[in-house]
């Protein structure tokens, strides 16, 4: 709990702010829709670029890869639990995004990966540290340590500094994108703490321009607790359109190339460079006769 909703849960004087400036509308009505009914956009929210490389600007890749336990010394507010979650596929489809945005143009300091699990925020880490520097705020560290899961080697890098982080210590920040690893993927349909709609609320809430989820809905839909919330938002999320079984990429240079990349495999195979297969300049080259 947030010390916002301590001070109001105690009755301190509150208002509710109804025009927002940061999301574009395609986020702010995912919000709208699941907490905010009264939520305006101001002006400044319109008419911004859509992200460069994608068909969308609000993505959920879903998929079907299991998830795996791991065992952990203690976690933060969870007195009682003795393991947390990652997912592999996740993790090694997330590294490939980031590197296939960074061919866009985009810098890191545009762009923050979330997951909910310690777990996975370590599995990300090891993962994204081969071409990026992870960033990790005190909160992360702690819970990473508590977990016996964190090793500083205390080394500096000149590899471009990208930001990680747990859903709940990402709470009062912001990112121009924001890519999510869902984590959660199986046949119990358990999705742990993932039950609570702050953490949700958090996800869509924290994003500036666009948001990439790679995540699996089966196990969210039919989860024995919090089901209802998941519903509400994957209906929305289907009915808009932005539900895909692999990332809807475009190649910039030859926009009808088009491609839906469902692994790790396929980046190198479609993208390999950030566009396509096709060399831009001979096409370019080409179209001047």
């Amino acid at each position: 709990m947030s010390l916002f909703e301590r001070l109001v849960i105690d009755g301190y004087p509150h208002v509710t702010l109804t025009k927002q400036h940061r999301s574009r509308p395609e986020i702010s009505s995912i919000i709208r829709y699941l907490t905010y009914p009264d939520l305006i956009d101001a002006p400044s929210t319109m008419n911004r670029e859509d992200l460069r490389g994608f068909r969308d600007n609000v993505i959920f890749m879903n998929h079907r890869h299991p998830e795996d336990e791991v065992s952990v010394q203690e976690l933060r507010d969870q007195s009682n639990a003795t393991s947390s979650r990652q997912n592999e596929f996740e993790a090694a489809m997330v590294l490939k995004c980031v590197r296939y945005l960074a061919q866009q143009g985009y810098g890191s300091d545009k762009l923050v990966v979330l997951t909910p699990y310690v777990a996975q925020l370590r599995l990300l880490l090891d993962k994204l540290k081969t071409e990026n520097d992870p960033i990790l705020n005190d909160l992360d560290k702690f819970d990473l340590i508590r977990a016996g899961l964190y090793v500083d080697t205390g080394s500096k890098s000149s590899k471009p500094s990208l930001r990680i982080s747990t859903v709940d210590n990402y709470q009062g920040e912001e990112s121009d994108i924001v890519l999510v690893s869902m984590t959660r993927s199986n046949t119990r349909n358990d999705i742990g703490f993932m039950a609570a709609p702050q953490r949700l609320n958090v996800l869509v809430s924290r994003v500036r321009n666009a948001l990439i989820l790679i995540g699996n809905s089966d196990t969210f839909l039919h989860a024995r607790k919090g089901q209802g919330m998941w519903k509400k938002f994957f209906d929305l999320i289907t009915g808009s359109g932005h539900m895909y079984s692999g990332f809807p990429v475009k190649c910039e240079n030859h926009p009808d190339r088009t491609y839906s990349l469902a692994s790790p495999g396929d980046f190198e195979k479609y993208c390999p460079d950030g566009g396509c297969t096709e060399p831009w300049l001979v096409t370019r080259i080409a179209d001047l006769y």
